[in-house]
C-alpha cells in the first residue's frame, strides 16, 4: 500500500515539474463534436408509469448530444466557454414524449502540461442548464384545421433551469491548426427542480431528476497556438 501510495505521489510531483519546466502554450481555438451524457431518469419513468404510460422502449440513461465551446489560453490559463444540447424521444400508440436537456456555461481552467502536441488542463464550468419535457397526445389527433381549433391542446411542454457547477478535465491534442479534444467532467445542479410550462406557471409537482450527470464529449478543434516546446528551438 505505502508503495502505491509512493509511487502516485512521484507521478504527481513529476506532472508538476513537466508542467513548471515546459513553457505554456499560448494561443485560441473553437471546436465542436458529440456529447455524451450518462442520465437517471427512475423518476421521469415512475412519473410517466404512475400516468398509467409505460413505454415499450424505455428513456435510455446514454443521453446523446451536441456541443461547441471556445478557448483562449493565457500563459497557463484557460478560459472560454461552452455549450451542448441533447435530446431524445420514447413513445407508445397514446402519447409521444421527447426530453431535451441543454446547458452552456464559462470555463476557468489551468493547464498543468503544455507539450508541443498534448494540452492537459483542470477546468471548472459554472453556468446554467435545465430540462424541457414535451408530450404529445397522439390518439383522437385531429385531421383538420377546424377540428384542431376545437380541440386544442394536442402538445404540452414543461421546463425547468438552473446553476450548473461542472469540475472537468480538458485534453487537447493539437496537430498544426487542427486537432482533437477531449473533456470528461461532471455536471452538478445543486438545486431542486421547479417545473414551469410554457406560459411559465408553475407546478404544484414534477418528477425528481438526477443532480449530477457524469459526461464525455470528443470534439475536432480549429485555432492556433504558440509557446510550450514549439519555441524551444528559437531561443537562444
Amino acid at each position: 500500500m505505502k508503495r502505491h501510495i509512493g509511487m502516485a505521489m512521484l507521478a504527481g510531483l513529476l506532472l508538476v515539474s513537466v508542467a513548471v519546466a515546459v513553457p505554456p502554450v499560448n494561443g485560441g481555438f473553437g471546436c465542436f463534436g458529440p456529447t455524451v451524457g450518462i442520465v437517471n431518469f427512475a423518476g421521469l419513468s415512475r412519473a410517466f408509469n404512475g400516468g398509467g404510460y409505460q413505454f415499450i422502449q424505455p428513456l435510455s440513461s446514454m443521453q446523446w448530444g451536441f456541443g461547441g465551446a471556445g478557448f483562449a489560453l493565457i500563459d497557463q490559463v484557460v478560459i472560454g466557454g461552452s455549450g451542448w444540447g441533447s435530446s431524445q424521444t420514447v413513445g407508445e400508440e397514446a402519447l409521444r414524449a421527447t426530453v431535451e436537456i441543454a446547458g452552456g456555461e464559462f470555463d476557468l481552467g489551468y493547464q498543468v502540461l503544455s507539450l508541443e502536441h498534448l494540452l492537459i488542463a483542470p477546468v471548472l464550468g459554472i453556468g446554467g442548464g435545465g430540462y424541457t419535457i414535451e408530450l404529445q397526445k397522439l390518439s383522437g389527433a385531429p385531421l383538420t384545421f377546424d377540428s384542431l381549433f376545437r380541440n386544442p391542446g394536442r402538445t404540452s411542454k414543461v421546463s425547468f433551469s438552473s446553476l450548473t457547477l461542472s469540475p472537468q478535465l480538458m485534453v487537447t491534442v493539437p496537430i498544426t491548426f487542427v486537432g482533437l479534444q477531449l473533456r470528461g467532467g461532471y455536471c452538478y445542479t445543486p438545486a431542486n427542480p421547479e417545473w414551469r410550462l410554457e406560459g411559465g406557471s408553475v407546478l404544484s409537482s414534477g418528477p425528481a431528476v438526477s443532480k449530477g450527470m457524469p459526461f464525455v464529449a470528443l470534439n475536432v478543434v480549429f485555432g492556433g497556438f504558440e509557446g510550450g516546446t514549439r519555441r524551444r528551438g528559437n531561443r537562444k
